[in-house]
Formats: C-alpha cells, sequence, structure tokens
C-alpha cells in the first residue's frame, strides 16, 4: 500500500465536500506523512475556529489509514502555513510564561492546550531557557502545562 498515495486520494475526498478550490500536497519525512493543503478564499473553513477543522481532518485521515494500513499513521495536517504562524504564537506565548515564571521565581501555569501544543511549548522551553523546567500536570480538559525554575520542578 502506498501510504502517500492513499492519504492524498482520501484528504482529497474529505476536501471536496468541504471546499471548492485548494491545491494539495502529501510528502513523507522521518514517517511522518505532511499533508500541506493551499485554498485563498475558503482558509477559515478548512482551520476552522482554533484549529478544529484542521485537527478534525487530521484525526480523521488518522483513522482511516489506520483502519486501510493496520497500523498507527502519523498525519500532519498544514493549510496555508497554520502550523508556522502557530509555532510563533506558542513560542511568543511560552516566552511570556517563562519570563514570568523567571521573575516570580515560581511557576506559571497555561492551560488550554493540545498534546501538540504542549509539546512544541516543551521543546522551546528546552531550547531557550536552560535554566527552566516545563512539565504538564492533570488529566483530560484539566491538564495544563507547567513553566517553572528548575530547581522548583519535580524529579522525572
Amino acid at each position: 500500500m502506498d501510504k502517500a498515495k492513499t492519504i492524498k486520494s482520501e484528504t482529497k475526498e474529505l476536501l471536496d465536500k468541504i471546499v471548492d478550490k485548494y491545491e494539495l500536497d502529501v510528502t513523507e519525512d522521518n514517517g511522518v506523512f505532511h499533508v500541506t493543503i493551499k485554498t485563498d478564499d475558503e482558509t477559515p473553513v478548512v482551520i476552522g475556529r482554533h484549529g478544529e477543522t484542521i485537527k478534525a481532518i487530521q484525526k480523521l485521515l488518522e483513522v482511516i489509514l489506520y483502519k486501510k494500513a493496520g497500523e498507527s499513521v502519523e498525519i500532519l495536517v498544514n493549510v496555508n502555513d497554520y502550523r508556522e504562524k502557530q509555532q510563533e504564537r506558542l513560542e511568543e506565548l511560552a516566552a511570556r510564561y517563562a519570563q514570568k515564571a523567571k521573575d516570580l521565581k515560581s511557576a506559571s501555569y497555561i492551560r488550554g492546550l493540545s498534546s501538540y501544543e504542549r509539546k512544541l511549548i516543551h521543546e522551546y522551553i528546552t531550547q531557550q531557557f536552560p535554566e527552566l523546567s516545563s512539565y504538564s500536570t492533570g488529566e483530560g480538559k484539566d491538564r495544563r502545562l507547567v513553566i517553572d525554575l528548575k530547581e522548583n520542578a519535580p524529579e522525572s
């Protein structure tokens, strides 16, 4: 089974139901399939409020591919560079909370992030703020990311 070809045809089938004009490309990088969608007029429809539609498309594709391939397939959907803009916003947010943790010498908390967003912030804090630690606490909707001084962080 050609996974990239299958992902492209399944994505096309989904997109044809919600938008009229788009360009679609599927590439693989280290086992992750990147689905790149370009659309001029209907970007908000494909991204959705707070990225809800783009996340739903990604999840649907993962489920469809799991059923067809019999194994988990990692897919990342990007619409008009939404992911790059999202990463910039998250890095700005992380920098503000990191500075707050340093200034107050205590933990700062960020709520309402997806697992993907938490992962991006963990990586950013690790790279940019060696004196700080980031970790997640809580379960489900109560899950939050904590940024704190390394000496205050719990042992892993």
